[in-house]
């Protein structure tokens, strides 16, 4: 029997060693995989402190982890975001309702994690709240760096959107369109200048350099023209930067410049500190910032604007030389992001680049066999578009459709068509000889455009129900207001129903927001309406009617609510005392305005009337009180009209322009 039993237990001490070591493996896998993560993974506690971080978070932010233990998570979180991501931090909800893929900016110890130059970088944040025996414990969520994606979205937007101007050209006079683009690209993906020039060389004799900036304009203009070798030192140094071929950064003029050139660059740019020289095919793109220098990723950028210009001052030849044509047409059709098309007359190709084939996978035998053979690939519900574009007599722009490549997937593309005459006389009348269509493929777009759009999508919920949360917690607050009321002396119960009302007034506009399409404004009709409603259900007057009267646009959140406190102090007073012994009558609420800046505000009623003077300075009554300081808050004057009953008005008049 002791046998027995010494087995036994050997048999169970084994087993535990094996469960133990079963579990010690478990444990450090999961733990290789958490630390192994390119993502930031964390847990917070019930107080939203973190209480764990893996490695990943001295590569993000800086902090090791043992260093951000204990903080707080609004310290990492730029300030601009810490209220609307603050309730994903601290997440307490799990499963489906979980936040996902929220895009959020953190702040770093010290600006230099990762090789990057500056502190701030955009993230995606996922959260999930964990619970023990039904009680809130933490949060748990997983943190990504989108910092590079989000640039490199930025990046292929502005140049496609550079391309697209630069093929857009049709004249000499539009190489302002470039121009533009240019400084277009730059606000995209923000880079940090200030001013920027271009100057276009010619190599004539005498040798000249125009000048285009943004110095002290809305648009890019024309500046000046220099001749090179008239005490022009700027234009020669123009023309040797131009000559050098190599990027020119000067991180800080006033430390690296003499006087003069400095000055020289100053009168150009104004009071600028840091600036980089870009040599092009032309000239040289020169752009400049007043207070930082220009990061590695930034000049990485200003080269690629570069070569765009470039493209688009060569664009500007082929318009000039109309003796190129025939070379001009060639280097347009081998682009490799065009397709071009030739038809005659009668709807037979007889030209369609060989770029077809890598496109699309068919080759252009494909449709000079069958003219029908571009229509037979376009989406069922594009075909109507680009039957228009094949056979509409009217040059058709921007077009874009969907078609068929080989592989059975539908790509989109944008397509333009234009007539192609013989002579002026054959334009005159409209009779074409040929039509050219120019198919660029925009399927990257698209696919931009259609994450955009979910992404404000996800956005839209997310504002609904915080206004839904924030009414539903008003009215917690107001349900709290009732129940302590009750066991209060009548004059106390009433201080605390008049706080109720001033509370539900804001709780329906939260409450109007959370139904509204629009969730910037609120229909103010709608609003009063149910406004008075509540407080006629409160009070219950006989006889009593409610008149609306509003022509204004939707109300902004903040006029709406201290609009809305307005009607209820001044509604509620005038069913409390405007009609005594169940008379009737009505209360009108008047809203008008004819421009953002003004608008008159009136709540009237028919009853009794008001009795005496008021001076807001001694005023006694809260509600009055506070009618007055919201009116001032909205910057208007508070008037009172004792005929046929009593109208307060609250008007605010837009200053008057002495011409």
């Amino acid at each position: 029997m002791s046998e027995d039993n010494n087995a036994s237990s050997d048999s169970s001490q084994n087993k535990s060693r094996g469960n133990r070591s079963a579990s010690d493996f478990t444990a450090a896998k999961y733990r290789d995989l958490i630390e192994g993560s390119s993502d930031f993974i964390y847990v917070l506690d019930r107080e939203g402190c973190f209480i764990f971080a893996n490695s990943e978070v001295e590569h993000l932010l800086g902090y090791t982890p043992e260093e951000i233990i204990g903080k707080h998570y609004s310290d990492v979180i730029h300030d601009e975001d810490v209220s609307s991501v603050g309730h994903s931090f601290a997440e307490r909800r799990t499963g489906e309702r979980a936040t996902n893929r929220l895009e959020v900016r953190l702040r770093s110890r010290s600006g230099a994690t990762r090789d990057v130059e500056m502190d701030i970088r955009q993230f995606s944040l996922s959260s999930s709240g964990m619970y023990q025996d039904s009680q809130f414990i933490g949060t748990h969520g997983v943190v990504r760096d989108i910092t590079t994606r989000k640039y490199n979205e930025s990046k292929k937007q502005a140049l496609n959107d550079l391309d697209r101007a630069i093929w857009g050209m049709a004249r000499v006079d539009d190489i302002h369109i470039i121009l533009e683009g240019i400084r277009s690209a730059m606000q995209t993906v923000e880079l940090p200048f200030s001013e920027f020039g271009v100057s276009v060389i010619d190599m004539a004799d005498p040798p000249t350099v125009q000048f285009y900036s943004t110095y002290q304009s809305d648009t890019v203009e024309r500046k000046a023209q220099w001749m090179v070798g008239d005490a022009q030192n700027n234009a020669e140094a123009i023309i040797e930067t131009w000559q050098h071929g190599q990027i020119v950064h000067t991180e800080s003029i006033t430390q690296d410049l003499e006087g003069e050139e400095a000055e020289a660059l100053r009168t150009l740019y104004g009071p600028i500190e840091s600036v980089v020289h870009v040599p092009f095919s032309h000239g040289v793109l020169t752009i400049a910032t007043h207070e930082t220098h220009f990061s590695t990723q930034d000049l990485d950028f200003v080269e690629e604007l570069s070569a765009a210009l470039s493209d688009g001052y060569r664009r500007v030849e082929d318009l000039i030389d109309l003796t190129l044509s025939e070379q001009r047409y060639r280097r347009i059709v081998e682009t490799p992001n065009l397709l071009i098309f030739l038809l005659d007359t009668t709807g037979n190709f007889i030209y369609v680049s060989p770029q077809i084939k890598p496109r699309l996978g068919y080759s252009p035998q494909d449709f000079y066999g069958d003219p029908r053979h571009f229509l037979r690939i376009v989406h069922d519900e594009d075909r109507e578009v680009a039957t228009k574009l094949l056979t509409s007599h009217a040059p058709q722009d921007s077009v874009e459709f969907r078609w068929l490549d080989q592989s059975g997937t539908y790509r989109w593309s944008s397509a333009s068509s234009f007539s192609i005459y013989d002579s002026e006389g054959n334009r005159a009348i409209n009779r074409r000889s040929l039509v050219q269509i120019v198919v660029q493929d925009v399927d990257d777009r698209k696919l931009a455009e259609d994450k955009i759009k979910t992404s404000l999508a996800e956005k839209e919920v997310l504002l609904k129900e915080i206004h839904h949360r924030v009414k539903n917690n008003l009215q917690v607050i107001s349900s709290l207001l009732d129940l302590q009321s009750r066991s209060l002396p009548e004059d106390m119960s009433n201080v605390f129903e008049d706080s109720q009302h001033r509370i539900t007034s804001m709780a329906l506009i939260h409450e109007e927001l959370y139904k509204s399409t629009d969730l910037a404004s609120i229909d103010f009709a709608a609003y009063a309406s149910n406004l008075m409603t509540h407080l006629m259900q409160t009070y219950s007057p006989v006889g009593v009617k409610k008149e609306i009267v509003v022509d204004a646009q939707p109300l902004t959140l903040d006029r709406a609510i201290p609009m809305g406190l307005i009607v209820n102090e001044l509604a509620s007073n005038a069913l409390k005392y405007a009609f005594p012994d169940r008379r009737s009558g009505t209360i009108t609420i008047s809203l008008t305005s004819q421009s953002q800046s003004d608008f008159v505000l009136s709540v009237s009623d028919d009853g009794v009337g008001f009795e005496g003077d008021i001076d807001p300075k001694t005023l006694k009554s809260l509600g009055l009180k506070l009618v007055y300081t919201l009116a001032m808050q909205l910057q208007g004057r508070v008037e009172l009209s004792k005929e046929n009953g009593t109208m307060f008005s609250v008007v605010r008049k837009a200053p008057q322009t002495v011409e």
